[in-house]
């Protein structure tokens, strides 16, 4: 009887680690809720990313618009070129308009137009400062530690 009963125990103690071992089987293939583990885990990825992607777009299109209103500038500036103070009137008539026309910028904004010429290779440089600070790109790009307060750029034409 001794015997019997050790083997009855030994056989429960089997059965129990069998069991044990099933269910552990069982939970890690068990799939249930590992759709919402990986949503809380990619979605901060998922939205960085989207942020970044946001950020880089207005990051783009506005140098694009600055780069544009420089090239608009410069090429206006032909008309008045011959006159003594030609930046000067570049500056005062004509970037509000032309910004006005452009979808990003606020003419308000531009801090400095720079004009330069060049007799000898009848180059004409038109460089403007736009200031981004407060700017929807400027407040996205600073969250991603993109640091932009102003866009400078220049454009030439042959006179």
């Amino acid at each position: 009887m001794d015997d019997l009963a050790g083997e009855t125990v030994m056989r429960s103690d089997k059965n129990s680690i069998r069991r044990l071992l099933y269910q552990a089987k069982k939970t890690a293939r068990d799939e249930t809720g590992s759709t919402t583990v990986e949503f809380v885990v990619l979605l901060p990825f998922l939205i960085g990313i989207l942020g970044l992607v946001v950020t880089s777009s207005l990051y783009l299109a506005l140098a694009s618009d600055v780069q544009q209103l420089a090239h608009e500038l410069a090429r206006a500036s032909l008309s008045v070129a011959h006159e003594d103070d030609w930046c000067a009137r570049v500056e005062d008539e004509m970037v509000a308009p032309l910004a006005a026309n452009l979808p990003l910028l606020e003419p308000e904004r531009v801090d400095a137009v720079a004009c330069d010429s060049d007799p000898e290779t009848r180059l004409l440089r038109v460089s403007v400062v736009y200031n981004t600070s407060g700017t929807l790109g400027a407040i996205l790009g600073s969250m991603i530690g993109l640091q932009f307060q102003s866009f400078q750029r220049a454009s030439f034409v042959q006179w």
